[in-house]
């Protein structure tokens, strides 16, 4: 049987330009650029919109409210979206292993970056089904992330293999038997997943 291919998304099939965001956040802001950073990037705000706690619009709001900025939605939305652009080079390679394999996607995300990237990359629809955590209401590394995923998908941890370019991602995985790489670069991942597939 075929091995099942799951996917991270940012950091691995998109690449993730935070200054795109905290720049130009950063100008509205009274608050300096490594605040701002953290705050987006890692903040307790952003993990709450990625579990689904917040609706965009409250996400929206509680980064104005901490960042001490006023901006409209819409250009938030345009802003937050903006960090998000596709590895087209990665997306040809998933393009020729949707030939033979089942295909899924497992991303901490939000209900703000997972729309902009379906409809725009159209790689995404290569993919089988979705594992996001804003709908899960749970967040990688957390092991019962990946319990969720193996039952939904009814499949044996040793015929999965899961990429992320985060490595406590990929530990956890891995503790329950998923055969798990670390995205470092494309010519790094093709050789790695030669010996598994």
């Amino acid at each position: 049987m075929a091995p099942i291919i799951i996917f991270d998304l940012g950091g691995v099939l998109v690449n993730l330009d935070w200054d795109k965001a905290c720049a130009p956040l950063t100008d509205l802001s009274d608050r300096n650029y490594e605040l701002v950073m953290s705050e987006i990037e890692n903040g307790p705000i952003v993990e709450s919109s990625m579990l689904g706690r917040l609706t965009t619009r409250e996400f929206h709001q509680a980064i104005c409210d901490k960042l001490h900025i006023n901006i409209e939605y819409h250009r938030f939305i345009e802003l937050w979206n903006g960090i998000l652009d596709l590895d087209y080079e990665v997306a040809c390679y998933v393009n020729k292993l949707a030939k033979n394999h089942t295909l899924i996607l497992a991303s901490n995300t939000d209900a703000i970056h997972f729309p902009y990237c379906i409809d725009n990359f159209d790689v995404l629809k290569l993919f089988d089904k979705y594992f996001l955590s804003h709908e899960m209401g749970l967040l990688k590394p957390d092991p019962v992330y990946f319990h969720q995923v193996l039952y939904q998908l009814w499949a044996s941890p040793a015929n999965c293999i899961f990429i992320d370019d985060r490595i406590g991602n990929v530990r956890s995985a891995q503790s329950l038997g998923i055969k798990g790489l670390v995205f470092k670069s494309l010519d790094k991942l093709k050789s790695d997943l030669s010996s598994l597939i």
